[in-house]
């Protein structure tokens, strides 16, 4: 390597939102950039120019304009959109990085493959291998990465064992957690008293976004059965804390389900008030409710953009007795992680991400009930036994102050041995720092390289199916070495279907693969022109952003 400082672009949601995407751009980049080995730029899905803030690298928005007609109808075209894709060759063009790294969801990032810019930076990808089979456009895709981290063990040997170990896979690169901020609390009965809570109460929580892969009706199912059969002296003082947002478009009733398993009463959310700001657990009174400290009716659940401070996250973590995980399926979980470094002990489905925590943190593994093929991804979930957590239930808050003592403990100890973010932060630095180039990689003032445009007439017509489709990959798009690809094979198949079974069963013709081919060859050599001869492709707005994140 040169000694000119590795140019690192880096893929996010956004460092300052409260997800688990924001809080890993967060953690990592602040790492990498107080290293001073790195030029730095952060591509964020749902950032704006003016969210920049005061922060030491630069920052590009991928969210229009919000008074810009003409962008706003670009950016809503098509969804992918949400996740950079009509901005991100723009990006790249400005920003000319030696390294693109990602780390989110297989649909969010696979489309960077495709970028004529592609050949210029080396591609490091941590995909969420949240289950298996990993679809197999997605596993071609982790192919031809430069390298591939991982957020678990599981991940890991589910990408080997479905290719034969012919992925570049790296390390784990898990998330992790600051051990000094996720504690455990010295009085843990003097916290619940000062938020309002019984002190002697045992309290079941967990931290999750209201997403359908996350069962909170099963679990309300399986605490109203604890409730209905354990001990009442335990059962009395035992509530369900629900650290959610409510109401999701897509998620879960909570209020409905709370109303019909008749346990509304011994469930606990967390409400923030717009008016005064300030925040308190309360029993579930609907998604808004009257503020306990300035009066106002203007309490929500929290949501990924408008969630508590890391610190008040901590206290309500360290109300709880025992967190539970319950998922379909997991590409990590981190409040799993956070929970047990405060010393929570943690019961969580044993599949995909959450059984590699679970065992970490000597937890309570719950047992798969059934294990089903889920139609939108291809991949097989699993239901978690109701019946085998309400056992959870019963042992641990049944058993001795020393038995759960002994749990939380371990938790905390396994928690802060495995998952750490200066650890997280070291993996990404060792692989930067010792990566080779290949090919055109890092070299952006290369000669450019046209591709020749073929007129329609010049296309073979008489020919079948997949020699029609293997021609357009050789001669149009001028890549031989994907006439193979899992996309070419789709195509075929589709010809020979009459609609892509693949992506929405809509209409496919030879005219329309064409029409796709030629549109890339003008993309590619539009980008050759904009690289070489400084010829605009839109690149004005963002050479303004990132010079206004420098100042």
């Amino acid at each position: 390597m040169s000694s000119k400082k590795i140019r690192i672009l880096v893929l996010s949601e956004s460092h300052h939102l409260a997800s688990g995407f924001g809080t890993y751009a967060k953690e990592v980049i602040s790492r990498l950039q107080d290293t001073g080995k790195y030029e730095i730029a952060e591509f964020a899905s749902w950032g704006r120019k003016d969210q920049i803030g005061e922060i030491p690298w630069i920052y590009y928005g991928n969210l229009p304009e919000e008074n810009n007609q003409q962008e706003n109808e670009i950016y809503h075209s098509n969804g992918a959109n949400n996740f950079g894709i009509w901005r991100f060759d723009r990006v790249v063009m400005d920003f000319k990085p030696d390294v693109v790294l990602t780390y989110r969801d297989p649909w969010m990032d696979q489309w960077i493959e495709d970028s004529p810019l592609r050949k210029f930076f080396h591609w490091i990808w941590m995909p969420t291998v949240d289950s298996a089979p990993q679809k197999r456009e997605w596993l071609e895709v982790f192919q031809k990465c430069d390298a591939v981290f991982t957020y678990s063990e599981f991940g890991t040997k589910t990408l080997n064992e479905a290719t034969h170990s012919n992925i570049n896979v790296i390390e784990c690169a898990s998330p992790g957690i600051n051990p000094k901020v996720f504690k455990p609390v010295k009085d843990k009965e003097g916290l619940k008293e000062s938020l309002g809570l019984q002190k002697d109460c045992f309290i079941v929580g967990t931290v999750m976004r209201n997403q359908r892969r996350k069962l909170f009706i099963e679990l309300m199912k399986s605490f109203k059965t604890f409730l209905e059969n354990g001990p009442k002296e335990v059962t009395d003082k035992t509530f369900l804390y629900l650290h959610t947002s409510y109401p999701e478009k897509s998620g879960w009733d909570i209020g409905g389900a709370a109303v019909e398993l008749g346990i509304a009463h011994k469930i606990i959310c967390t409400y923030i008030c717009r008016s005064c700001k300030r925040w308190f657990p309360s029993k579930f009174k609907d998604a808004i409710c009257t503020c306990r400290y300035c009066g106002n009716r203007t309490s929500f659940m929290p949501n990924v953009s408008s969630g508590l401070e890391v610190p008040d996250l901590v206290k309500v973590y360290n109300l709880f007795d025992l967190y539970v995980q319950y998922a379909i399926c997991e590409g990590f979980g981190m409040p799993q992680v956070e929970a047990a470094a405060c010393g929570i002990p943690v019961a969580a489905t044993n599949y995909s991400a959450m059984e590699d925590v679970v065992r970490h943190t000597k937890g309570f593994p719950i047992a798969i009930d059934k294990l089903f093929r889920e139609a939108d991804t291809g991949a097989d979930r699993v239901y978690p036994s109701n019946d085998n957590l309400v056992e959870v239930f019963n042992l641990f808050f049944t058993s001795s102050d020393k038995f759960r003592k002994q749990k939380s403990q371990a938790a905390r100890k396994g928690a802060v041995a495995r998952y750490n973010w200066d650890d997280t932060a070291l993996v990404w630095e060792k692989y930067i720092d010792s990566y080779s180039p290949v090919g055109l990689q890092g070299k952006w003032e290369s000669p450019a390289s046209y591709k020749r445009t073929i007129p329609k007439e010049e296309i073979p017509q008489q020919v079948i199916h997949s020699d029609f489709v293997r021609w357009l990959y050789s001669n149009l798009l001028q890549e031989p070495a994907d006439m193979f690809s899992f996309e070419a094979c789709n195509f075929i198949s589709s010809l020979n279907m009459g609609a892509d079974i693949v992506n929405g069963m809509e209409p496919m013709s030879r005219e329309k693969i064409v029409e796709i081919f030629q549109h890339r060859v003008i993309r590619h050599n539009e980008l050759e022109r904009a690289r070489t001869l400084g010829t605009d492709y839109g690149t004005a707005y963002f050479k303004k952003e990132a010079s206004q994140s420098e100042e």
